[in-house]
């Protein structure tokens, strides 16, 4: 047995925040295939309105790069519609329910009641979706910032917080100042933002433009970078649910190896809900 945010998992295996977590009926069905755990989609406070553009999907067989680019709405949720979720989600099941929150600034007041209102609504713990805030490395003040919003969070909350990191936070930076602010969970590895994304006469390109509606770029070569901030965490104490770039369950028992005590998988789950446990087997 696995011990993680106070749940007790029979499997390591967690679904992270992706298309195979944004929808009760999903997570259901992950849940009855025995993956034991979920962060949900990533939700913002912010109102939904009249979404253009859809999810679109390019593969770079040759160099196993996958790149994923969509409107912001249709990537977030809303704060109302994950609460809706886990309202839904908490009497009929007790796997491991993490929704994912993301806001504008590093401010304290932008995160602390949207988490309150996770945590009633029955969050096991949740998610600090730092990626869409863009690249945060140069922000004046940005140790003694992160240190004050963990801080400030884990008073405000019975539980737990865990940051879910990127290459843009370097791991030997970002570790000891989750320590100093309290936190006892870290999430690895997110996506690489890479060039937008242009669909021309049927045939995807990636543009010379680089800004906040970039393309998410992931695949199996951010293994050895995962495995890398694993080392790190553990070596600071700190918790790990580490994914990016699992394909196999060779790729799973590597994380593990290096002190992953869960591993989150997004494509896997997405392309095979029904196979859940089929990493262990």
């Amino acid at each position: 047995m696995i011990e993680f945010m106070g749940k007790q998992l029979e499997n390591p295996l967690i679904a992270s925040s992706c298309i195979a977590t944004e929808s009760v009926s999903n997570v259901l069905r992950l849940a009855e295939n025995g993956v034991q755990g979920a962060i949900l989609k990533s939700c913002a406070d912010y109102e939904r309105g009249r979404v253009s553009g859809k999810r679109e999907f390019a593969v770079d067989k040759k160099l196993g790069f996958t790149y994923a680019s969509a409107p912001f709405e249709s990537e977030i949720l809303t704060l109302d519609e994950c609460l809706e979720m886990l309202r839904t989600l908490r009497p009929q099941t007790e796997m491991l329910l993490i929704p994912s929150f993301t806001a504008s600034s590093l401010a304290p007041e932008e995160w602390i009641p949207a988490c309150q209102q996770l945590e009633a609504a029955g969050a096991d713990g949740i998610q600090l979706d730092f990626f869409y805030m863009g690249n945060l490395i140069g922000t004046d003040g940005l140790s003694g910032r992160i240190v004050s919003l963990l801080r400030e969070l884990n008073t405000a909350l019975r539980i737990p917080v865990m940051p879910k990191l990127n290459i843009n936070l370097p791991k030997d930076y970002i570790m000891p100042l989750l320590v100093e602010g309290g936190v006892k969970y870290v999430s690895l590895l997110d996506s690489v933002r890479s060039p937008y994304l242009r669909k021309t006469d049927g045939i995807y390109h990636i543009s010379d433009r680089l800004d906040a509606e970039s393309t998410s770029c992931f695949g199996h070569w951010q293994l050895p970078l995962t495995i890398g901030y694993t080392y790190t965490a553990v070596k600071h104490g700190l918790k790990v649910c580490a994914g990016g770039g699992i394909t196999c369950a060779e790729d799973v028992q590597k994380l593990l190896a290096a002190g992953a005590t869960t591993v989150q998988s997004a494509t896997f789950l997405t392309k095979f809900p029904a196979q859940g446990c089929d990493l262990f087997t």
